[in-house]
């Protein structure tokens, strides 16, 4: 299997998917990966973004990158995220949080996609996230 730098784990705002998320800390920590939780609940609508935009703040192009730390998930109003990403850093894995404008695959593929070495952990009980076939670098793992 080829190496694995990047773990993406789908995750909520109300942690409806914790095993998921489980799953991604308990892979990052085993590949020593980078683990990013990307949080289904953060498209809001489709006039907003969940993330600062070059229209509501200058310089954001400098200060908004495709991972955000605690601090940063909190300034977006995102605490739960935070909280998970805090949890994943305090057991030991270089964890950040993404919150994606679309909540569809599209989306999460073409974000994974630019991840260096990515894995995809999906939730059993949303099969439109990984139906079709993903692109020859983003490997995909069922949630448990």
């Amino acid at each position: 299997m080829a190496e694995i730098r990047t773990i993406i784990a789908t995750t909520t705002e109300d942690d409806r998917q914790p095993a998921v998320r489980e799953a991604g800390v308990e892979r990052a920590l085993a590949e020593h990966a980078t683990l990013i939780l990307y949080d289904l609940d953060a498209a809001t609508s489709p006039l907003e973004s969940p993330v600062p935009t070059e229209w509501s703040a200058e310089g954001t192009s400098e200060t908004v990158g495709d991972r955000l730390g605690p601090e940063e998930l909190e300034a977006a109003g995102r605490t739960a995220l935070a909280e998970q990403v805090r949890r994943a850093r305090a057991a030991g894995v270089d964890a950040w949080g993404w919150l994606p404008g679309d909540d569809d695959r599209g989306t999460l593929v073409d974000y994974a996609s630019r991840q260096p070495a990515p894995l995809l952990l999906l939730p059993d009980d949303e099969p439109e996230l990984s139906d079709g076939h993903l692109p020859q670098e983003v490997v995909s793992a069922r949630g448990r």
